[in-house]
């Protein structure tokens, strides 16, 4: 295929994954970005297998984790740094019903490569608050955002194009398909939230969501396994670590709050009373849909503008073979899965 020229609007998880199959495919990157990013970057990248919350598999697993893991640990090599680091979760059970519901999953074909089954060490654990027992959770994983975001941006900049700027929605031209008198193929928004103001896709269903999180550092906690219970605890080095998350639906403001602290910390007594210290706070913007699922595709009266949106809490874990769906979609015309077209929303 001829290489084509794509402009990719926003440069958090969903924009560098777009960015990275279309430059190992062959084609002209132009990544803008304003340097404001309210979600990947203060998210704890978390990529857990499980939903605790029904115990049951995250949506598509079985098709993301491979998918992912050789996407990161391929992109590591070729930015020279390390950002995805494989982490056991514990779950620490909340009632006995939990534990019960656990152990009659661990045995099942279906969940087999997820959970580890239980032993009498997990019963015993005791680095933390241990009721009603623990459980592993296999192939989990965490990528650190910042040194993601940090080691990709500067790859990206090195060999195709990256802008620090704000969009400018009037300088774009769907029908010539060209933004600021320069032609692209395609153009493709990533924004996030900001698609409140995106003249095209401003009637997609995102719904803010406020997370925060805190950043604390204990001598106690144990590093080597990142503890969830209300919420996680997960080991960043140094004894450091990062907690959360909290969830207030339908905001755009993204400041810190008293309250968001609070609740994180009645939540780390259910886990531990380890002393520690708060050394950060963090809040940000996730993208998130009712329905749960991503919001990609291609504008129904525009063939060469496209958004890559919604990923949510979960984008670590979806974006890299979203993304390779999506450039498919674009490059070779295959059909989107339907969960996540949203040609599901429009009549």
């Amino acid at each position: 295929m001829e290489q084509q020229k794509i402009l990719i609007v926003g440069a958090g998880i969903s924009g560098i994954a777009i960015a990275k199959h279309f430059i190992d495919r062959g084609h002209s990157i132009t990544l803008i970005d304003s340097g404001i990013n309210r979600s990947s970057i203060i998210a704890a990248g978390m990529i857990n297998p499980i939903v605790f919350r029904r115990m049951t598999k995250s949506w598509r697993v079985d098709e993301f984790l491979p998918y992912l893991e050789s996407f990161y640990t391929q992109f590591e090599k070729e930015c020279n740094a390390s950002f995805f680091i494989p982490i056991t979760i514990r779950r620490m059970f909340s009632t006995e019903q939990e534990r019960s519901l656990w152990v009659e999953k661990q045995g099942d074909s279906f969940f087999k490569d997820y959970l580890e089954a239980l032993t009498e060490s997990d019963d015993k654990f005791d680095a933390a608050f241990n009721q009603f027992g623990s459980g592993r959770v296999k192939k989990s994983s965490y990528i650190s955002a910042s040194i993601f975001l940090e080691s990709t941006k500067k790859w990206i900049s090195q060999n195709q194009t990256l802008i620090k700027d704000t969009v400018d929605y009037n300088e774009i031209d769907p029908v010539l398909s060209t933004y600021k008198n320069n032609f692209y193929n395609h153009i493709i928004f990533c924004e996030g939230v900001e698609v409140r103001d995106n003249p095209w896709f401003q009637n997609m269903p995102i719904n803010p969501t406020l997370g925060e999180t805190l950043t604390i550092t204990s001598d106690r906690i144990i590093e080597n396994e990142s503890l969830n219970r209300k919420c996680f605890i997960l080991p960043i080095g140094n004894q450091q670590f990062k907690v959360g998350s909290t969830y207030v639906w339908d905001t755009y403001n993204s400041d810190i709050t008293v309250a968001g602290k609070a609740e994180i910390e009645k939540n780390i007594t259910y886990l531990t009373d380890s002393p520690y210290t708060v050394i950060d706070q963090h809040a940000g913007i996730r993208p998130t849909t009712l329905d749960r699922r991503p919001l990609i595709g291609t504008h129904p009266s525009f063939s060469n503008i496209h958004i890559f949106n919604g990923l949510g809490a979960k984008g670590y874990m979806l974006a890299p073979l979203l993304a390779k769906e999506m450039v498919e979609h674009i490059l070779d015309g295959k059909l989107l899965d339907k969960e996540i077209s949203i040609s599901r929303l429009i009549k």
